[in-house]
Order: C-alpha cells, then structure tokens, then sequence
C-alpha cells in the first residue's frame, strides 16, 4: 500500500497539480525569501485546501463508492468489493475513533515531513525518473508508518461514512481533519521550510513583494 500510495504524489508534482501539503512548504519558502506576502500564502493553501476536499469527496463518492470499487457492510464475503471494504474499515476506524488528538497531530507532523521532503528531493532533479525516485521512499515510509495526511484523510473516512462503516461520523472526520491539518502544518513549515530556507536559501538575493502587493 505504501507503495502505491507515492502514486498520488508522483501525479501531483509532475503533472503541476495543486497539494495543499506540499504547499505548505513551498508557498511559506517563498514567503520567506520575500517573493509573497502573508496575505498571498493565505489564499493559495485556503483555496488549495478547499479544491482539495471537494477534489477527495468526489473521488470518494463517485469514482470509490458508485462505481463498487468499495463494497459494503452487505458486500458478499470474500470478494474484491468486500475486502477492499473491510480494509477501508479498518483505516477509517484507527483513525477516526481510536487515535487520540495528541496521536493525530504528531502522526501528521511526522507525515508532512516526510512528504515534503520528496517533494524537495523531486526538485533536486531535472528528470522525471529522478523526481519519481525522490518522491518513492519519503511517501512508502510515511504510509507504512500509519501517519495521517489530511488529505488522504479527506478521501477515507468520507468514503468510509459513503459505505456506511457504523460508528464513524462527520464530527469525528472533522476532528481528524482539523488535528491532522496542524501537525502536516508544522511538520511542513517548521521542520522543512523554515529549516531548509535558514541552511540554504536564507543569503540568497531575492526581491520582495511588488509595491502594489505591499
């Protein structure tokens, strides 16, 4: 699952999508060196963040569940929709029930650590295979470990709700979301942005915002 899961990453950084947590380093980054206000890294992680969720619900909803990808609570034992279910069950039940929110933000500072530094070893390379490299090993570890990504998290446990897995509801989904956005948040800026903006960028010449920004 690890592995596959660098899928998402590895379309995200070479197609030029948008990832609210790989912003999360590189639009501060730039804030830092003085090319964007405040005000500008706001709106690009709200805006971000918000194409995000719906981007998650419609892929959870339409292309997991209305499509039978993931089965039921009635699915018949042993075929593919079921396992997938009971396998969607049991994420979406860790992660929505059992882990405590001190549990939730530090897994998702360790998660968006992880992540952004695939994203910052797929800058270091011009080619695609490179990048795809650098992105692999970061993202498998993050995943293997169980840490939480908001926005993976934004497509399990509404696709859990979607296939009626019992006991789990929107509060404890947003709860998630909510502990899990922080800590990919300072996982991001404080243990990569700013870090690596301190060892490496911080001397470099750079012009500040446009008068009309300020």
């Amino acid at each position: 699952m690890g592995a596959a899961f660098t899928l998402g990453l590895v379309l995200v950084v070479i197609a030029g999508s948008q990832l609210a947590t790989g912003n999360m380093m590189l639009v501060p980054m730039g804030a830092m060196q003085g090319r964007l206000t405040l005000g500008e890294v706001g709106r690009n992680l709200t805006l971000v963040l918000v194409g995000n969720v719906l981007g998650a619900l419609f892929v959870a909803y339409f292309l997991a569940i209305k499509t039978g990808v993931i089965g039921s609570v009635s699915s018949p034992a042993g075929t593919p929709a079921a396992l997938t279910y009971e396998r969607l069950a049991g994420i979406a039940d860790a992660k929505g029930l059992h882990e405590s929110a001190w549990q939730i933000f530090l897994r998702g500072v360790g998660c968006n650590w992880l992540v952004c530094l695939g994203v910052w070893l797929a800058l270091a390379s011009e080619a695609v295979s490179g990048k795809i490299l650098g992105i692999f090993f970061p993202v498998m570890a993050f995943v293997a470990m169980g840490f939480d990504h908001v926005v993976a998290n934004m497509f399990f446990l509404p696709a859990a709700i979607f296939a009626g897995v019992p006991g789990l509801g929107w509060d404890d989904t947003l709860r998630n979301w909510a502990l899990a956005f922080l800590g990919n948040l300072v996982g991001a800026v404080v243990f990569v942005a700013t870090s690596y903006w301190y060892l490496f960028l911080r001397r470099d010449p750079a012009d500040g915002p446009s008068e009309e920004r300020r």
